[in-house]
């Protein structure tokens, strides 16, 4: 989840286009062991009075191969533009192999055909490329902060829904820095922003299992953790305690102060079967740590 780079679209392949580029390979395969063949054995092919030599029938086909291998690109943008490339090179070798043994080069003219096809074959998929990669950023753009660059409430909401969805047990720690609006009002909106990325940054420190920082809204963050053997959620909740106690130093202003966090906690499945029942109960645990004194953490119970 956390990763938008565009190789990761790459090694994204569905079955159904596995299948397609395999029925695709197969028929290429085909063709190119014909024209092989016919080349080989300088086959005539008569259709009544129209004649057909092997290096017309060898044109014709690799005009079909070439669509054939846009098709394959068109398919899936990275296998099926390596796998139509390769293939390519597989046709353009046979048709050499069968020239240099027929000492016939009837067929050459053909291979600049096929450097055509390379050609576009190219194109098209450096043009597919920036259009997977726009997408891909429109897709980031969509789910996480712009201030910090995690997760927006989005993010975390989809994230969440894949988790119960695959009936994974995991934790929610719903935090909220203490007297964020005085800090903020008192030391300019800029020095807010910074110590929202700070405390994103120190929080992401934290050794953990697999899982996901998120930016709610404001200054309230969502710690999302796998429930796994042998990890202890209270004992994380208190690194991330002492993670926002840490001294906060704003060089510009040459301001050091200390602020303080507090959590809520809650569960899957125990707290709730939804996202939004999960959220809504770690909400309630973490307004328990305000009423109780703040600097704190609460495991919902209920």
């Amino acid at each position: 989840m956390n990763d938008f780079e565009l190789s990761t679209a790459k090694k994204t392949i569905t079955p159904s286009q596995k299948r397609k580029l395999i029925v695709l390979a197969i028929i290429y395969f085909g063709l190119s062991a014909f024209v092989s063949s016919l080349n080989r054995n300088q086959v005539v092919i008569k259709a009544g009075d129209y004649i057909f030599t092997p290096s017309t029938v060898s044109g014709m086909i690799s005009g079909l191969i070439i669509a054939l291998a846009v098709i394959m690109t068109q398919v899936h943008f990275h296998y099926g533009f390596i796998t139509s490339c390769s293939l390519m090179t597989i046709y353009t070798a046979l048709i050499f192999i069968s020239v240099f043994k027929s000492h016939n080069t009837d067929a050459l003219p053909g291979f600049s055909f096929m450097l055509a096809g390379y050609l576009i074959n190219t194109i098209l998929y450096l043009n597919l490329k920036k259009v997977a990669a726009s997408m891909l950023l429109n897709k980031k753009y969509a789910v996480t902060d712009p201030l910090t660059g995690i997760f927006n409430r989005r993010g975390l909401t989809n994230y969440l829904e894949e988790l119960i969805s695959e009936e994974k047990p995991f934790y929610v720690l719903f935090i909220d820095l203490d007297n964020f609006k005085t800090i903020n009002d008192s030391t300019g909106h800029s020095s807010g922003d910074y110590i929202l990325n700070l405390m994103s940054n120190r929080w992401k420190s934290i050794p953990k299992p697999d899982g996901i920082l998120a930016r709610n809204g404001g200054d309230e963050f969502v710690i999302v953790i796998p429930d796994e053997k042998d990890f202890s959620i209270t004992d994380f909740a208190k690194k991330c305690i002492e993670k926002a106690r840490e001294e906060v130093y704003i060089a510009e202003k040459d301001i050091r102060f200390t602020t303080t966090a507090s959590i809520g906690v809650a569960g899957f499945p125990a707290n709730g079967k939804t996202a939004d029942e999960i959220l809504a109960n770690a909400d309630i645990a973490m307004y328990e740590s305000k009423k109780a004194g703040k600097d704190r953490f609460t495991v919902f119970v209920g």
